[in-house]
């Protein structure tokens, strides 16, 4: 399949879940949204888990992607909240992968199988942020005098989850308007600060 098949198959996918949530969401669904035959996407995804894996995997990579692009990413501070922060913005595409965040993170509560897919996935961003915390509290034990010894008293662990669930818990108020994308980023950029 070639990559563009691939994107609009992912951006079909992402589309029909924005739009319909995950409870109607079909692969039958997809292949229309996406114009392409239902047996493509069962040929390259497998089944509607296989799907959704790779959807959300697109939705981490979207997001390190975005972030990327942000100015004066000079330090791993930076790096971190625009990592985070990105998730966060006006683009259609930013908001239909937050929904698909939280639509797959509302079913696995009741569904075993969403639960397996939404861990690998968030397993995959909070090791991504891991490594990024590490990097900036080295950075600012540095920076301060103290060696690089003084980071190893954070733990990068705990760090990491809680900025990932902070994101997690801001997207859902976001998404139903109770804050903006402003504030969502700037409440990240204070965690980041304050944990690191």
């Amino acid at each position: 399949m070639s990559i563009d098949a691939r994107d609009r198959i992912l951006d079909a996918c992402e589309r029909v879940i924005a739009v319909s949530g995950l409870a109607k969401f079909r692969m039958s669904a997809v292949a229309t949204e996406a114009g392409v035959s239902i047996g493509l996407l069962s040929y390259h995804f497998g089944d509607r888990d296989g799907l959704l894996q790779a959807a959300l995997d697109r939705v981490n990579a979207g997001a390190t992607s975005r972030a990327a692009t942000m100015p004066e990413l000079q330090t791993a501070r930076a790096r971190l909240e625009a990592l985070l922060c990105s998730d966060f913005g006006d683009d259609e595409q930013v908001r239909a992968g937050s929904i698909v965040w939280n639509e797959v993170r509302a079913a696995a509560v009741f569904d075993a199988d969403r639960a397996v897919v939404l861990s690998r996935s968030t397993s995959s961003w909070q090791d991504a942020v891991r490594e990024l915390v590490a990097e900036t509290a080295v950075e600012t034990a540095m920076s301060a005098g103290a060696g690089a010894g003084a980071a190893l008293q954070l733990d990068f662990d705990l760090a990491a989850l809680s900025l990932t669930a902070l994101v997690e818990g801001l997207s859902g108020r976001w998404l139903t308007g109770q804050i903006t994308a402003s504030q969502a980023q700037s409440t990240v950029r204070a965690a980041v600060r304050s944990l690191v």
